[in-house]
């Protein structure tokens, strides 16, 4: 059986079972439409998925461009090392962890529109002003405030997404959003390239150049997030219609919100309280854990060679903006990558494996890239570097699409993609100290680390498919949900 019959035939949910009759769904909630629903969810696609993945775009962009800084002088300007460097992006993902949970409260309690809006501005000004930072601890000072700022937005943003999808279409929808990532980390490259060439215009150098122009492009995309995104779903009068207008008529209105509701009746509750007891049964289930250890372990290999990809590159031969240039093509490759196999998780209704072959891919490439012959020509070497980047944080969005597919209620829902994130940039923390400035320009110590890692959340997936399968054999209800791999 599929994963959506799971739900199909008495959405099971704990130890309660929600018929499509009673309680919830008797308060006139039934489908009477026929045929409409695709146009209505193509519409939803083309107003939420852009408007969120923008918002993600600036997100990685203020994040990420420190890879981008790496390559012109910044160590020299504030006469620091890359280790130096290091503890800044530990610094950064430090406040994005501490943050994760107590922002997602506050947004149930005032609402995505009002909290994600106040985010991104907030974050927009810390990366602008990174461009004038003349010391060592103003910038650990900027990246940890990036840091704090940026905490919640990407569970938030994930769980908002998911109030306008049933459960059935997220993987696809919650690849389309981490888009905005892959595309700012492939464009900003791109971005980062142009502007190190203005180097000593007006006095600046390259690398001020990238967080003032980064940083002022996040506070435009704040603006028009503020102005476009709808406050809830169904409710389509966003803040630039003056309540006026709506992007849905009356009846597209009703269809959202109800077939949704008819797929989670518990959707019904719109915003939710977080107490301790949600967040501590969500923490205690096995289940869960077992995917946030799965992100933690894969996303701190990752996350240590992408940082220092251009940097990679640059070692080649190439100068600082070609490598930052040539960065960016693997990862747009990825982006291919990723929605083939996100598709194939929505067409086959299986989620772990693809996972797991998002993750072997990691163990092959990385294991090529540590043992690849110096002595090979420039581009030879360089597509080793791209192949070892195309499976990109694949394995990361999948295995976020995996574990929101089975989550209860709401409230764990929202604890678990906190979780989830917070061990992905807690994998930046430990990832950040991978590739050490003794270890240049061959990094072959950190690759060797890195190959372990790949090894090892392997090994983790494997794991969580084979209990998934097993507890589909006895088709029994475990942790409170029926599971298929």
């Amino acid at each position: 059986m599929a994963d959506q019959g799971i739900f199909d035939e008495k959405n099971k949910i704990g130890e309660q079972v929600i018929d499509s009759s009673p309680s919830e769904l008797d308060q006139g909630i039934v489908k009477d439409w026929d045929g409409e629903e695709p146009a209505v969810r193509r519409k939803i696609d083309f107003i939420i998925i852009p408007i969120l993945a923008a918002a993600f775009f600036a997100l990685q962009m203020d994040r990420g461009n420190i890879s981008a800084v790496l390559t012109s002088t910044i160590t020299k300007d504030l006469n620091i090392t890359t280790n130096q460097i290091n503890v800044g992006s530990q610094l950064l993902s430090a406040g994005i962890v501490l943050s994760e949970i107590p922002s997602n409260i506050i947004m149930q309690r005032i609402g995505p529109r009002v909290w994600l809006s106040g985010q991104l501005f907030a974050w927009g000004l810390v990366a602008t002003f990174q461009a004038f930072v003349q010391s060592y601890p103003a910038y650990l000072v900027t990246r940890i405030l990036l840091g704090f700022c940026e905490g919640g937005f990407i569970p938030g943003a994930l769980y908002y997404l998911s109030t306008w999808y049933k459960k059935e279409e997220t993987s696809v929808r919650t690849s389309l959003f981490f888009y905005g990532q892959m595309f700012a980390s492939a464009t900003a490259s791109l971005i980062s390239a142009g502007l190190l060439q203005l180097s000593g215009t007006h006095g600046m150098e390259g690398w001020r150049w990238i967080f003032l122009v980064q940083g002022l492009m996040t506070l435009f995309i704040a603006i028009v997030f503020t102005l476009l995104v709808p406050p809830s779903a169904g409710d389509g009068r966003a803040l630039i219609t003056f309540g006026r207008w709506s992007y849905f008529t009356e009846r597209e209105s009703h269809i959202i919100r109800n077939r949704v509701l008819l797929n989670d009746p518990l959707k019904a509750k719109g915003h939710i309280q977080i107490s301790g007891a949600d967040i501590w049964q969500t923490v205690k289930q096995p289940r869960i854990m077992q995917h946030v250890l799965l992100t933690l372990v894969s996303m701190s290999g990752f996350s240590g060679l992408t940082q220092y990809t251009p940097s990679m590159i640059k070692a080649l031969g190439f100068g600082a903006v070609k490598a930052n240039a040539l960065a960016s093509v693997p990862v747009y490759c990825s982006m291919i990558w990723l929605i083939a196999l996100s598709l194939a998780a929505d067409k086959t209704r299986h989620r772990g494996p693809f996972v797991l072959l998002a993750i072997t891919w990691n163990v092959i490439s990385y294991a090529c890239l540590r043992t690849s012959n110096t002595h090979a020509s420039l581009w030879h070497r360089y597509g080793v570097i791209a192949i070892a980047n195309i499976s990109y944080c694949s394995m990361h969005i999948l295995n976020v699409g995996w574990l929101s597919f089975y989550c209860r209620t709401p409230q764990e829902r929202s604890v678990a993609m906190a979780l989830v994130i917070m061990a992905a940039n807690c994998a930046g923390i430990s990832g950040s100290q991978i590739f050490r400035t003794s270890d240049a320009p061959k990094y072959l110590h950190g690759l060797t680390a890195i190959c372990s890692l790949a090894g090892a959340s392997w090994v983790i997936a494997l794991v969580l498919c084979v209990q998934y399968y097993f507890r589909r054999q006895k088709a029994v209800p475990s942790d409170g949900v029926d599971a298929k791999a």
